[in-house]
């Protein structure tokens, strides 16, 4: 069986142990922590052919043009927070697939698997594993992006569209919580099965882990990173600092719009006169920093400074 089919396997934990997990985590958990940050924000991944990409998701995964030509959104854009999970695409001739990274693959919801599967598989989608009944979570298939990442296609009429990211950690339960503490959301079994945290914005988005302690680290595969969303980037920095986390890039970043400075010809009557000219920015303002997390995750905080104009 292909490795992304882990949701039917190794997660059936006896009632012993889901107590214990619970009881974990309820004891890491802090409250004002775990609403420091607004829902799951985006996935970013690295392919040959940005607009190619950004198409082929449109087409075959069901998303809208997102926020800048290299996005695709899950969901209509609102006036103001939280936005819709986007996927981001970067250029990179040389990343490597997804599946055994720490951010193992992409789960989609569709209302009927076995008509989307035929419908991918005639238009020339790699599909890895055909549909099969997992037990206890429905229908399930594998198919692969034209640049390695890993698609797992399901079949939950409660939550269409963009569905899950399945994280690869020595401790599934652990990390989770670890989640839950830093960026919100809330512990669950999805479908009373698998351990998740769920985010609640325009949507239900799951994120799931499974035990693997040979994971490769996700900075240079398919799935580069994940991204949350903080309205308060300052406040989220200081939480994450005080709580030990070591950032790879700098935490406390300034927007540095275009701009440049013009002197006036003083020949021409402009007395010398110096002027700063800024261009508008190509994209909504925004303000970013990275950081790794536990089992190799690579993370994106981005505070979006404007939500409106879409």
């Amino acid at each position: 069986m292909h490795p992304a089919l882990s949701l039917s396997k190794g997660l059936f934990l006896s009632p012993q142990k889901i107590a214990a997990a619970c009881a974990m985590v309820l004891a890491v958990c802090s409250p004002a922590q775990a609403q420091a940050i607004e829902p799951f924000d985006h996935l970013h991944l690295a392919v040959s052919d940005v607009e190619q990409a950004r198409d082929w998701y449109i087409q075959h995964m069901g998303g809208n043009p997102g926020e800048t030509p290299d996005a695709v959104a899950w969901g209509t854009w609102p006036v103001d927070h939280p936005l819709p999970i986007q996927l981001l695409f970067t250029l990179s001739d040389g990343a490597r697939p997804s599946a055994g990274s720490s951010i193992d693959h992409i789960g989609f919801s569709f209302a009927d698997l076995d008509a989307t599967v035929s419908t991918l598989r005639a238009a020339g989608v790699t599909i890895v594993s055909p549909v099969a009944e997992v037990p206890g979570l429905g229908k399930h298939a594998v198919a692969q992006d034209p640049w390695g990442t890993t698609l797992v296609l399901v079949q939950d009429s409660n939550t269409l569209g963009i569905h899950h990211v399945e994280l690869r950690v020595a401790d599934p339960s652990e990390s989770l919580g670890w989640y839950a503490r830093v960026f919100g959301g809330e512990r669950t079994k999805y479908k009373g099965i698998v351990d998740a945290v769920v985010y609640r914005g325009l949507g239900v988005f799951y994120l799931l882990a499974v035990k693997d302690g040979d994971a490769a680290p996700s900075p240079g595969h398919a799935i580069d990173h994940l991204g949350f969303g903080p309205i308060d980037l300052d406040k989220v920095v200081g939480a994450l600092t005080a709580d030990g986390v070591k950032f790879i890039s700098n935490p406390n970043p300034r927007l540095n719009p275009a701009c440049r400075v013009v002197t006036a010809d003083s020949a021409n009557g402009g007395q010398g006169l110096r002027r700063l000219y800024c261009e508008d920015p190509p994209q909504l303002a925004h303000r970013t920093v990275f950081l790794d997390a536990p089992g190799g995750v690579r993370i994106e905080l981005v505070q979006h400074l404007e939500a409106g104009g879409h």
